[in-house]
């Protein structure tokens, strides 16, 4: 009963956020082995959570977990013609936390601490450190998730069967 009331408080939080049909397009692009929309609602459920524990800015959290890979296109179909240290600006790991805000601000209101979780959940990655104790947490939390994702995508089971298909991983 807890977590039903916890996960209706965090939907009056999001569901316009959620709801939108830009949100929804997130289910057509793959991540982790799991997709985009699965991921960010994960990883933005799981942060307000722990926010909401630590007694930290739960709705900042809740809104900015779900925008933090907030991008249109599958990064593995992205071409790079860039070198050097333009190319390493432009791969996935670096830029898509720019374009998630720049997204995201086009549609929704972002505030400041939002920002800063959407920019700097790759940390170390992006190089400047969180400002805020809830976008450590996201960005922990993200990783978290991502590491799930991925062991649960790469069982032996599951390598077998994408081998013996003749599919690609």
């Amino acid at each position: 009963m807890k977590e039903k009331k916890q996960y209706d408080e965090f939907y009056k939080i999001t569901g316009q956020i959620i709801e939108s049909p830009e949100f929804q397009n997130l289910k057509r692009i793959p991540h982790h082995g799991n997709g985009l929309y699965d991921h960010s609602m994960a990883v933005a459920y799981y942060s307000f959570v722990l926010a909401k524990k630590m007694g930290l800015d739960y709705r900042s959290v809740a809104r900015g977990g779900l925008l933090h890979d907030f991008t249109f296109e599958h990064w593995k179909n992205k071409r790079i013609d860039t070198t050097g240290i333009e190319r390493i600006k432009d791969m996935h790991g670096f830029k898509h936390p720019k374009d998630a805000l720049k997204y995201s601000k086009m549609i929704f209101y972002v505030n400041d601490k939002e920002s800063d979780i959407i920019v700097k959940h790759m940390f170390p990655l992006t190089i400047s450190p969180p400002a805020h104790m809830e976008s450590w947490v996201v960005s922990i939390v993200d990783k978290g998730i991502a590491i799930e994702e991925m062991v649960r995508e790469h069982t032996p089971r599951k390598i077998y069967r994408r081998y013996k298909l003749g599919i690609a991983s």
